[in-house]
């Protein structure tokens, strides 16, 4: 089975498991018009993306490592301390918590509102009740890859929103280029552009 064959089954049972297609996206880290077209092949050739597998990541050892040079990453541009390390759901959750941990700071969830068609736009996710909160507080949110940015601008919308400030982004996997996302620094460890 091919890499391409082996995603349009994973994205086929994800389907079947009742995930949107924005929740395909995130799981298989896509863009959500990649998932679409796994889903629907729709056209011979499927849109322009880049897949990251990131499984070999996944050990604790290893994730403690990408987590260690993340924390270096944020102390080379963040001045002062962190107060709040906002993880994004669900993939960048893990990573969020032990950059947390190496920080010595709080933790909290941002789950972003996922939808089913473009008329369902969401207005905003919601920051978990069950961790820290981010009023007052300085904020560097984490994730594991960003592609279009929109999951990255909403947690930053709602962090201001609850009267936080984000003062940067880390992921391990930059699909979208540039150097902010919202004014605010994104720092990744890879960068991926398109020639």
């Amino acid at each position: 089975m091919t890499k391409i064959e082996t995603l349009v089954e994973r994205a086929r049972r994800l389907k079947e498991k009742g995930l949107t297609t924005e929740e395909i996206a995130d799981e298989l880290n896509v863009s959500r018009d990649t998932a679409l077209w796994l889903i629907t092949r729709v056209g011979e050739t499927p849109p322009s993306d880049i897949y990251v597998e990131w499984r070999e990541l996944t050990k604790p050892s290893r994730l403690r490592l990408v987590a260690m040079a993340m924390v270096d990453m944020i102390a080379n541009e963040v001045r002062g301390d962190i107060d709040v390390v906002v993880g994004i759901a669900t993939s960048g959750i893990p990573l969020a918590a032990l950059v947390a941990e190496e920080l010595g700071c709080e933790f909290t969830i941002y789950y972003p509102r996922k939808f089913k068609t473009e008329e369902e736009k969401p207005k905003g996710g919601i920051l978990s009740e069950n961790f820290a909160r981010v009023a007052g507080k300085k904020c560097a949110i984490v994730d594991d890859i960003t592609s279009t940015g929109r999951s990255i601008k909403e947690a930053i919308e709602v962090i201001e929103a609850n009267d936080g400030k984000a003062v940067c982004v880390a992921v391990i996997v930059n699909k979208r280029g540039g150097n902010e996302i919202e004014g605010i620094p994104l720092l990744s460890m890879l960068k991926i552009l398109r020639i």
